[in-house]
């Protein structure tokens, strides 16, 4: 069966873009399939004669060689046999019969990019990069040949500033997509390791290749929540479940907070379960209530700051047996969370799981940022279950 052309099966972000542009950055996810796209249009312009001087740079030199030429996707992988082109590793170099050349380079080595001259130029997994500011401009001053150089990005997304700067800049144009875009081509062994990565930030920066910025503000430091997952022994005796309702009600609401806390019979703690929900107090009301059947829980603990008395009524309407305590926030939500997060410096707090919403939270909330429900409600909890509000300045909690 004759081989079908890279533009008849590719998807529309896999293509060269159209307009005036000197540098297409194709921010994706893994398996998304960065590395054929920028393998098929560098074939494409070499075969065409459309740049004959193309630079190749990769982490290393190994890598270049592993992935941009001999990879599943690669040069030599993806180019028809009867274009003859030729691989010298001896001399890190690619040749096609009518003149084009690329040159492999390792950004451990940038500076060996001074001095070679290109027309072209794809760079690979930039974000790895030890040094990539130094090692893009020095390319930049090599790309000074024709009249129109060119420059392929292709990378998994990481918060390096120099990133951003480049999707700022007039004569970028970047793609971004998914891992699930390409589904079909994705092996089911890969398609599972994937289930393991849900709710992670990794899920969120090497699948949807979206920039989890590390802010500076944070109590938490995303290290710090990677390193806190860790399954909590088999049973718990000591459990709460803090609640943050949400101001509005309905299903177009903000969330209402909803998490279970628990701590061993070593003092330390656990984040059981993120059950936070937007929708009616009615329907959020039930949740909380079937998790404190669930778990055993000895406590809810329910912010009352948005519904005043009303809140413990509709708990007690669905579980009349249900034992609460109320809480009236009177300071800071940082003010609040500050006894929380050194706990988790300390190692005393852990995740059962990873609970991919309440961390986005937890790692970027700032005073100025949107309510953390989820975050509230864990501080809550955990405030309760670690019985720290004497002695932090937490306001007082006052049985109902």
């Amino acid at each position: 069966m004759e081989k079908k052309l890279w533009e008849e099966i590719a998807r529309p972000n896999q293509l060269e873009p159209h307009g005036d542009w000197n540098i297409w950055m194709i921010l994706a996810g893994r398996g998304f399939g960065k590395t054929r796209s920028a393998a098929e249009t560098i074939r494409k312009w070499a075969v065409n004669n459309r740049y004959r001087r193309i630079a190749l740079v990769s982490n290393t030199i190994q890598e270049a060689r592993q992935v941009m030429v001999e990879g599943e996707s690669g040069l030599l992988s993806i180019s028809d046999p009867k274009e003859k082109l030729e691989f010298l590793p001896s001399r890190r170099l690619l040749k096609w019969p009518n003149g084009a050349i690329a040159t492999l380079y390792g950004a451990e080595h940038y500076e060996h990019l001074r001095g070679p001259q290109f027309d072209a130029a794809w760079i690979d997994e930039f974000a790895k990069f030890q040094h990539p500011r130094e090692t893009f401009e020095q390319l930049s001053f090599s790309l000074r040949l024709g009249s129109n150089p060119k420059a392929i990005l292709t990378t998994t997304p990481r918060p390096i500033q120099f990133i951003k700067d480049l999707i700022a800049r007039d004569d970028v144009v970047t793609a971004r997509g998914t891992s699930l875009e390409n589904v079909e081509n994705l092996s089911p062994t890969f398609l599972r390791q994937l289930e393991y990565l849900r709710g992670t930030r990794l899920e969120s920066q090497e699948i949807y290749a979206e920039i989890i910025d590390e802010k500076q503000n944070t109590l938490w430091s995303w290290s710090d929540i990677e390193k806190c997952c860790q399954a909590p022994p088999h049973f718990l005796d000591n459990v709460v479940i803090g609640v943050d309702p949400a101001l509005t009600s309905g299903n177009e609401s903000d969330e209402t907070g909803i998490v279970v806390v628990g701590m061993d019979g070593f003092g330390k703690g656990y984040v059981l379960d993120d059950l936070s929900i937007s929708s009616t107090p009615e329907i959020w009301g039930k949740i909380v209530v079937e998790a404190y059947r669930k778990y055993s829980a000895r406590l809810v603990v329910v912010e009352t700051n948005a519904g005043g008395e009303l809140l413990p009524h509709l708990l007690r309407s669905i579980d009349g047996s249900i034992r609460l305590k109320t809480i009236h926030a009177n300071t800071s939500k940082i003010a609040r969370a500050e006894p929380i997060a050194i706990l988790y410096q300390k190692k005393m707090i852990f995740h059962a799981r990873q609970f991919h919403k309440l961390e986005m939270q937890m790692a970027t909330y700032e005073p100025k940022s949107k309510s953390p429900d989820r975050l509230d409600a864990m501080v809550w909890a955990m405030t309760e279950l670690f019985d720290i509000s004497k002695n932090s300045g937490m306001p007082a909690i006052f049985v109902v």
